[in-house]
């Protein structure tokens, strides 16, 4: 009895090192997030009740901000726009699940694994380089499309495309042709590929063509897939600007401008920086990004 004794409590011991150096490897990363992550959203809150400029003016405002925020002209402006830009990010998922359906049905295991290869060699090129080479290829003077345009004689056609408000939201949609978003390929990928081959069989037994196949197996099997990705493409619209800020700076005059680039001007940019202001936009944005994200993974559970 003495020895089983000593063998539970050195388990014991052991199982509560072992616990211990367990929380002592994770206790870095939480640290870090804590100190990187919630610290700088806590102190945004914070200061979006304040007027403050970022190192001597700090005077409590209340909800001031968000009052100005309401009343402010450009703001909706850029909210009109990022609704512009939402709505077409929606639409262009469509390319990249009907890019996976056609892989997906390549017959040649070896065919199949080089386009998947193609696929995600984008993934290795930094997103700044691919926003570069667009601002590049929409140069009016030297870039790739007007340069084009005047080789096939159609000088007519040529466009100051960045610097045209009516044409400088649509430019920005334009990049990423043919619009194939690598991550989402994949996550499309994974789930056609974790289907019991059964289905297919049954399909081709009932004489199910190519396009009953995608409307009504493909499809319908990828919606758990295309949830999770949709959530992605709301939340990274409604927060996102670096496109904006990269290629066009919100420009010509508002007509890129969207919410998180506004932020980031108001913040950072010319002049009296106002990051109060700046942190109640952002605040805002967090609102409405998290209920997106609630609503998504409530409707996503709803229907497992």
């Amino acid at each position: 009895m003495a020895v089983q004794s000593a063998a539970r409590g050195q388990r014991k011991k052991t199982g509560r090192i072992g616990r211990a150096a367990g929380y002592g490897f994770v206790l870095p990363a939480v640290l870090f997030t804590v100190l990187f992550e919630y610290y700088p959203m806590l102190d945004g809150i914070f200061h979006s009740f304040y007027r403050w400029n970022g190192s001597t003016v700090e005077k409590f405002v209340g909800l001031d901000n968000f009052a100005e925020i309401f009343r402010d002209g450009v703001f909706w402006t850029s909210v009109k726009n990022m609704l512009f830009f939402l709505f077409f990010q929606i639409v262009l998922m469509i390319p990249t699940i009907a890019a996976c359906i056609v892989l997906f049905r390549i017959k040649n295991s070896k065919m199949q694994y080089v386009y998947r290869i193609l696929l995600c060699v984008p993934m290795i090129i930094p997103g700044i380089v691919t926003m570069l080479l667009w601002q590049f290829m929409y140069n009016p003077q030297y870039g790739f499309l007007n340069q084009l345009l005047d080789v096939l004689g159609l000088q007519q056609l040529q466009q100051l495309w960045l610097g045209d408000p009516a044409l400088a939201k649509w430019c920005l949609i334009f990049i990423g042709f043919p619009w194939i978003g690598t991550i989402a390929a994949l996550i499309y990928l994974a789930g056609l590929q974790n289907v019991d081959g059964s289905v297919w069989d049954a399909a081709a037994i009932d004489g199910a063509g190519p396009v009953k196949k995608a409307l009504f197996i493909e499809l319908p099997l990828l919606k758990g897939q295309f949830k999770l990705n949709l959530v992605t493409v709301l939340a990274g619209t409604v927060t996102g600007y670096g496109l904006q800020l990269v290629v066009t700076n919100g420009g010509p005059g508002f007509a890129t401008l969207v919410p998180g680039l506004y932020m980031y001007q108001r913040a950072f940019g010319s002049g009296t920086s106002d990051y109060g202001y700046a942190s109640a936009v952002g605040l805002i944005l967090f609102v409405i990004a998290l209920a997106i994200s609630a609503i998504s993974i409530k409707y996503i559970r709803s229907e497992e």
